[in-house]
């Protein structure tokens, strides 16, 4: 059996969970132990959803926020079914054991037994508490309560009519900590597992840094200011100030253009959009602040111009906050502007935990509708739609455009991959939000079937190194974990690949 299912994906979970069931099933009527097979499907799908998806790796802890926090809060059992509860999970831990199913890193068999018979009254208790509940588990045992057949569709309305009418009375002060529940339960800043991406160290990072369009620019733009340069009364770079730059720092800016036969003469350095981009970028990766009209370099910043890779990590994270100097501003200004930072968050992680290299076209879907979501954005008419979707599609073009300068992303074919230093830069930007980041070394202190499961689902340059990093690890027992896993599991895929490294 395969017991691993990490960020698996619904069509893959829950045919396996029923597997393992129908097994736990014939094993206790086998061994002639009735249990609820029902408590064991939810005690499962909490390790998957809410979990980190390893089904024979328990710990107490772990038994205690499932039957103390999901189950009230999730699960709807009737009273008669709460003392079951704990029985039918000791049940379910004496069947890992003994099928050889519990994870090497599972707690031991007796531990697990005593934690259990000490949350046997602490749970009975928190499913009797209805300020535990969520909100659809809230509104289900009401239903039921009111002696509501949940499967007549037609008694269930009329509910819900006597309901918003008033005529069914609730308890205020109990439905908003039943919302509280639900929204802890929907907590938005709760990130899934990532995938295991190959980080380069920090030496190779910042050999790549030194060689970023990006950073190159902004060190030759302090160094330009020197102690300082006036601005126009309107806070612009002068002109004469701009020309100079352009040149400099080789941004590309077109300076009296001429289309045609005409010269259209350049009257404010706000026309020149690189340039633009990279004053912004600079004043809000703090290497140069404006003070009584003059841009000036900040004295502070000497030892991040210093290091590129410090100075990389700088500009990426500052890059979210340029929505007005990437997207512009004018008649036809897109959604992206006003939710960027939603927009860059979702090109450059969609980028991160994609296996293969992602379509343009993709991408800007993802950023419109980041930048929609963050808005609570609704289009209105087809026509309307084409019109906000066509804005959003350039400014998407050109944050990627930037992504490029600072050497975080390649362009090729209409797809995008992450540089080595595009991924350096995202995991490190993770790593300062507090999101966990696994890596190599980490896993190669991991079991068989989770460094065969997250090789499986890693790009073939992760796959092997991980592979090889962690036979060479546990070059003792390595053959003989990976032939027994293959004997083991029920997936083809981590079949083979266990017996390719065996």
């Amino acid at each position: 059996m395969r017991m691993v299912y990490t960020s698996a994906p619904d069509e893959l979970f829950f045919p396996a969970r029923e597997r393992l069931v129908r097994r736990f099933d014939r094993w206790a009527r086998k061994h002639q132990r009735p249990v609820d097979l029902f408590v064991i499907e939810s005690l499962l799908e909490h390790r998957w959803s809410d979990g980190d998806g390893l089904l024979g790796r328990w710990q107490p802890e772990d038994l205690e926020e499932a039957l103390l926090d999901w189950f009230p809060r999730q699960v709807t059992l009737s009273p008669k079914e709460w003392a079951g509860a704990t029985p039918a999970v000791g049940e379910f831990i004496d069947f890992l054991f003994d099928q050889d199913l519990a994870d090497r890193r599972c707690a031991d068999r007796q531990l697990l037994h005593v934690a259990l018979d000490k949350l046997a009254a602490p749970f009975v208790d928190a499913m009797a508490d209805q300020s535990r509940y969520g909100l659809a588990k809230f509104w289900t045992t009401r239903m039921l309560h009111e002696g509501i057949d949940l499967t007549d569709q037609a008694a269930t309305e009329r509910f819900i009519t006597d309901l918003h009418a008033g005529r069914i009375a609730v308890d205020e002060d109990l439905l908003h900590q039943v919302m509280a529940n639900h929204l802890r339960g929907e907590d938005p800043d709760r990130h899934p597992p990532l995938p295991l991406v190959a980080v380069p160290d920090d030496d190779t990072l910042r050999g790549l840094a030194a060689e970023s369009v990006v950073v190159r620019r902004l060190r030759e733009l302090v160094r330009w200011l020197g102690d300082g340069r006036t601005l126009t009364t309107t806070g612009r770079l002068r002109l004469a100030d701009a020309r100079e730059l352009v040149a400099l720092l080789e941004t590309g800016d077109v300076i009296d253009p001429v289309i045609g036969d005409r010269v259209f003469k350049t009257r404010s350095s706000d026309e020149l959009y690189e340039l633009s981009v990279l004053v912004a970028w600079a004043r809000a990766a703090r290497v140069v602040r404006v003070a009584k009209g003059r841009l000036l370099p900040v004295k502070s910043a000497a030892k991040l111009l210093a290091d590129p890779l410090a100075l990389s990590r700088r500009a990426f994270t500052a890059l979210f906050e340029l929505g007005g100097a990437v997207c512009g501003a004018g008649w036809a200004e897109s959604v992206l502007r006003w939710r960027f930072d939603d927009a860059v968050f979702a090109v450059t992680m969609a980028l991160y935990i994609g296996p293969e290299p992602v379509a343009v076209d993709e991408l800007r879907q993802l950023a419109y509708q980041a930048a929609c979501d963050g808005l609570g954005f609704d289009p209105g008419s087809e026509e309307q739609e084409r019109g906000w979707r066509q804005a959003a599609d350039n400014d998407t073009d050109r944050l990627l455009d930037q992504l490029a300068e600072l050497g975080a992303i390649d362009k090729d074919a209409g797809a995008v991959a992450l540089t080595p230093l595009g991924v350096g830069l995202i995991a490190g930007h993770l790593r300062e939000l507090g999101v966990p980041v696994p890596t190599l070394d980490q896993m190669l202190e991991e079991t068989a079937e989770v460094v065969v499961a997250t090789a499986n689902g890693s790009t073939p340059e992760t796959a092997a190194a991980l592979m090889h990093g962690w036979c060479a690890r546990h070059s003792a027992t390595a053959s003989a974990e990976l032939r027994a896993l293959a004997k083991r599991t029920d997936d083809p895929e981590h079949r083979r690949l266990a017996l390719a490294y065996a």
